[in-house]
């Protein structure tokens, strides 16, 4: 079984890589490096420290949106789920950020915040809402009769939310987490082009647009790609062993 799907997946990757090749040539391999000319500028790249320093600043820079977007998103979701005050007072703030495209976001922070913030700030604005409506959604899950069973017997909050909440709450927790990963990403980067953060991946990429050298940018390209695969890699690991909405279905 491993095998067929190592087969397939190696059959898909040729596939793609083959349909790059042909695009290089007939869009030009100027504007559209070949996967031969782009490996080379990867290899030249992974052999350098800098490519680390750069690559390891913005996964710090994404972390921390990450992070605190979803903390926020948790705790405000949870708020929201229980009380519809607070649910109809975020209401607003929360369409606005939805509607508001990523590049008034990353302008209004480098006008109201320092620079170095603008990255991490953008991806917690996008991350957010994903991880507020999906928990807010999870709520919205939890039996009603099981809610007014907890409430007549007056089972104790932190119980409850343990038993009844988060085994509802924590599927749709887990998938808006893996959606915001890919998002997360491309608000940091983009953020850090339009905010020139020194010694970024965003800078790099916005380098090799002014210097014409688009097979720097494919490589800095797909070394985000493979690290943003990482982080989801590394996260869906971690759920399935986990597991722990699994261990609550009962009060």
């Amino acid at each position: 079984m491993k095998r067929n799907k190592l087969r397939e997946g190696f059959l898909i990757l040729l596939f793609w890589i083959a349909l790059w090749w042909v695009l290089s040539f007939i869009a030009n391999k100027f504007y559209v490096p070949s996967p031969l000319d782009t490996g080379k500028v990867l290899v030249s790249l992974l052999s350098t420290a800098l490519t680390y320093k750069i690559l390891l600043s913005s996964i710090i820079r994404v972390l921390i949106a990450l992070s605190i977007g979803i903390g926020l998103g948790v705790v405000l979701g949870i708020l929201a789920g229980m009380y519809e005050m607070v649910y109809k007072t975020l209401q607003p703030i929360i369409i606005a950020i939805k509607s508001t495209p990523v590049v008034s976001f990353i302008i209004l922070l480098i006008i109201l915040v320092e620079d170095a913030w603008v990255p991490s700030l953008c991806g917690i604005l996008l991350c957010f809402p994903i991880i507020y409506y999906n928990v807010v959604e999870g709520y919205k899950m939890v039996d009603t009769e099981l809610i007014s069973m907890s409430t007549i017997y007056k089972v104790p909050f932190l119980r409850k939310l343990k038993k009844l909440y988060l085994p509802s709450t924590l599927p749709y927790l887990f998938a808006g987490v893996l959606t915001s990963i890919g998002i997360c990403w491309k608000g940091t980067i983009a953020a850090e082009v339009i905010a020139f953060i020194n010694d970024s991946v965003g800078q790099q990429l916005y380098d090799g647009k002014v210097w014409m050298d688009y097979d720097h940018v494919f490589a800095w390209t797909f070394l985000i790609i493979i690290c943003s695969l990482c982080i989801e890699i590394i996260t869906k690991r971690l759920i399935k062993k986990i597991k722990y909405y699994e261990r609550f279905k009962v009060i």
